[in-house]
């Protein structure tokens, strides 16, 4: 079966300045696990976005949720956001991400901030309220903070592929995630960070008699710092091929072990895993495996990924991939839900006046990049 797979790299990042700088690869059309050539091209992805899509379900990032620990401590549903906050501090100090220090007097702490999104189903109901602690990556300096950080995803079409040899070939096909995986890679740099928003509070630190020179020493990767992503994909890279996973040569973000009744592939992108076999027997061991090293929520058969919805029926071996929900938040999100469709979009004569434009280039970009996304490029 013949792809266009091909291997992108996420800059976790918030400089924007230096995307023209930086690159991913992309390689050639060919068969998975084939040999490929590698040419360049210039592509970044900022470290937020990385709340678009988590777990296999739609997240939303729009007007509705908070846009500061502020604004989310005092609206209306402030509990929900609260409990979501606590859960993740809590979550950051069971596994031991940082330590508490004093200031360090050679080297200045990067500060830090939430970030809140509504993670949703395939239906597009709220499921869940999501806060998440990021560094301010931006910060950070080359050479004193970080070294690399590119690392690999795999690309839409790999995953449409993986999806046509499981319909073709009757495979079950099951989806896990991983808790906060970018919390499980090692640090070699030594990062300070300001205490987070609501951490004095939770753990009741007192501003008196110097505590408010307390820091936080990073003893593990923590989202938007530049190298989380790197860390992180090296991380569970290391530990599937340890399971005897390997990576095929046309995208190393899917992974093959065995043949015939117990060929077993493993699809991943970030944190979010797609697990496929002919044997339900043969996934079970490698989730099991999987959960030995990381926290995983096991999403049983894989119903919804990166914004698209899987109707799959293994015993007539069809499946059907949609992205209403998907549609209809982008729609919604730029306020077209009462708009009509026509054969013709526009009436004969239209003349158009600065307002009509989107108010920013960015809201124009991301305009045209979520509209992209139904034609095959990813959110």
């Amino acid at each position: 079966m013949l792809t266009r797979s091909r291997t992108r790299h996420i800059e976790e990042t918030t400089d924007h300045e230096g995307a023209e700088e930086r690159k991913k690869q992309i390689v050639a059309p060919s068969a998975i696990g084939t040999k490929r050539q590698k040419v360049s091209q210039v592509r970044i992805k900022p470290s937020d976005e990385l709340l678009a899509i988590e777990g296999g379900q739609l997240m939303a990032a729009t007007e509705e949720v908070p846009k500061t620990y502020a604004e989310a401590t005092t609206r209306q549903d402030q509990d929900e956001w609260k409990k979501a906050i606590a859960s993740e501090l809590e979550s950051l100090i069971v596994n031991k991400t940082w330590k508490l220090a004093p200031k360090p007097a050679h080297q200045r702490p990067i500060g830090c901030r939430w970030v809140f999104a509504l993670k949703r189903d395939e239906k597009g109901q709220v499921v869940r309220y999501k806060a998440r602690l990021v560094v301010k990556g931006y910060s950070q300096r080359h050479g004193i903070d970080y070294e690399e950080t590119y690392s690999p995803v795999a690309y839409l079409n790999s995953i449409r592929a993986m999806l046509a040899k499981c319909s073709a070939e009757g495979m079950e096909i099951e989806q896990c995630d991983v808790d906060t995986a970018f919390l499980y890679g090692k640090l070699e740099e030594e990062i300070y960070m300001e205490l987070p928003e609501g951490l004095r509070e939770l753990l009741e630190l007192a501003e008196a008699e110097g505590e408010d020179d307390v820091v936080c020493m990073l003893l593990q990767s923590l989202y938007g710092l530049k190298q989380a992503s790197r860390v992180w994909n090296e991380t569970i890279d290391k530990h599937l091929k340890s399971m005897g996973f390997e990576p095929a040569d046309a995208d190393p973000c899917v992974y093959t072990r065995g043949e015939g009744e117990d060929e077993c592939i493993v699809c991943l992108y970030v944190d979010d895993m797609l697990i496929a076999s002919r044997q339900k027997a043969v996934i079970v061991p490698v989730k099991a495996g999987i959960a030995e090293k990381f926290r995983i929520k096991d999403l049983g058969r894989a119903r919804f990924i990166l914004g698209i919805e899987i109707d799959y029926d293994l015993e007539r071996r069809t499946l059907s991939i949609s992205q209403k929900a998907c549609t209809e938040s982008i729609i919604e999100k730029f306020g077209q839900e009462n708009a009509k469709p026509c054969l013709t979009p526009l009436e004969p004569g239209v003349q158009f006046t600065e307002g009509d434009e989107p108010q920013t280039e960015e809201n124009k970009t991301k305009m045209i990049r979520q509209a992209q996304s139904f034609s095959g490029e990813p959110l």
